[in-house]
């Protein structure tokens, strides 16, 4: 009987989640109410309700599990300041990987993706905060990364590419401490 409760549950919450992502593609969270996510959903208030505290827990779950699942298949997490194009390469593919997720959960809230981002890597570059100028470059990486990302006009190959170029510049020259003679071509 358990095992049949679990796979109930688990079909339940999947049509909840199903339900919120065909609504959060029109609508910003603010906007969707649970009353038209349980008519989508196919339940009623109380399971919802019994799940989740608000249409904002729900969301708040999903960019979750989305960003862990981007992060969790990048690789290179480690290897900003020792090689910065590996890096930007492998964060470029895990979010191009999830992009229709992304762009659907953080459509109206990219400074919300940008922090999430921020404050992942700063797990792997604790010591990033104690250097002003290693701290601004991470920041300024993830803001420009993001933006570029999502309003991107070129071809994946040249946007992979170049960020990762770019991403390695500003490295250089951050690692360089104060004599940034580094070219770009």
């Amino acid at each position: 009987m358990g095992k049949k409760m679990d796979l109930r549950v688990i079909k339940t919450k999947k049509n909840i989640r199903d339900a919120f992502l065909k609504l959060r593609a029109e609508n910003p969270p603010e906007k969707i109410r649970v009353t038209e996510l349980c008519k989508v959903a196919t339940i009623n208030k109380s399971t919802f309700y019994k799940y989740y505290q608000d249409i904002y827990s729900l969301s708040e779950e999903l960019e979750n599990e989305i960003f862990d699942a981007i992060m969790n298949n990048f690789e290179d997490k480690n290897s900003l300041f020792t090689d910065p194009e590996t890096f930007m390469k492998g964060l470029f593919l895990s979010f191009k990987k999830y992009e229709e997720m992304v762009r659907v959960l953080f459509s109206d809230t990219m400074e919300h993706l940008v922090d999430k981002t921020e404050k992942t890597l700063l797990v792997y570059y604790p010591w990033i905060r104690e250097n002003p100028r290693k701290e601004i470059a991470l920041s300024f990486l993830v803001t420009g990364i993001s933006h570029v990302l999502l309003e991107s006009r070129y071809e994946e190959s040249t946007l992979r590419d170049s960020l990762a170029f770019v991403s390695k510049q500003i490295i250089n020259i951050i690692n360089m401490d104060g004599n940034p003679a580094v070219q770009f071509r």
